[in-house]
């Protein structure tokens, strides 16, 4: 649908397009993933009145944007309301900040809005300002991802019978993609890990955790770290590939 239009966005990546010019590639609130062409945005402030510096990936703007035929739009307007400057100040958290932008643009499509994952993001972008239980955090937030995507599996019952989960003996538990979690009774033999119930408690707990409590919960490191191998092996499964993020993450 042709038209102006007027919506606060979060830059997930720029390109230069020419010395005074850029693509942006924007999840923004209303329309999703969104192109946008940005004429004039690497110009020094004085001389654009509609751009007042380039736009930085991981920034949240008020962005006017007029829809063009095809898939790349033109900006009119921009200003920034919030940089995370915070996500920059250590390697690690921009990291986590990095990996959240590669799976926003890999995992959705232009123009198919997710309001909820878009206002997550922001949540986790601000509390990884703390410093503290940035794991944790990671891993709340690729619950987030998996449910927006659709790819959330069930953390109560078996993914072959239906069988609650929380009557397997530990000894039977087993974690095996693309599905999730099974009975023994219901894997094969490859590609199956074992897991015990405090791992499918934690990810059962952490699934609906609010975004508050998450940085101060008390979870032993063993059992967050195995849970992210849980929830990163599902992302990375349906892509197809690791996020290429992930190469550099301090996990």
């Amino acid at each position: 649908m042709k038209g102006s239009f007027r919506t606060r966005g979060l830059v997930l990546r720029t390109t230069d397009f020419s010395e005074t010019s850029q693509v942006v590639k924007v999840f923004a609130r209303g329309h999703g993933i969104v192109d946008l062409m940005a004429k004039g945005s690497r110009r020094p402030a004085k001389n654009s009145s509609s751009f007042h510096a380039p736009f930085d990936p991981g920034s949240w703007y008020d962005i006017n944007f007029r829809k063009k035929n095809g898939d790349l739009h033109l900006a009119t307007e921009a200003r920034l309301v919030e940089g995370f400057r915070h996500l920059r100040n250590e390697l690690p958290i921009w990291l986590d900040a990095t990996l959240a932008l590669d799976l926003l643009r890999t995992l959705f499509t232009p123009g198919d809005p997710h309001d909820d994952l878009l206002r997550e993001t922001l949540q986790y972008f601000k509390l990884l300002s703390s410093g503290v239980g940035r794991r944790r955090l990671r891993n709340r937030y690729l619950h987030s991802i998996l449910v927006a995507s659709g790819l959330q599996p069930s953390w109560e019952l078996c993914a072959g019978c239906d069988s609650p989960l929380s009557e397997v003996p530990a000894r039977d538990l087993v974690f095996q993609l693309p599905a999730g979690f099974f009975c023994s009774d219901c894997v094969d033999v490859s590609g199956r890990i074992s897991v015990d119930h405090a791992l499918l408690n934690y990810l059962r707990a952490d699934s609906t955790q609010e975004w508050g409590k998450v940085p101060s919960w008390q979870v032993p490191d063993a059992v967050v770290l195995r849970g992210w191998e849980v929830l990163s092996s599902l992302i990375s499964h349906h892509l197809e590939r690791p996020p290429r993020s992930l190469r550099y993450l301090r996990v």
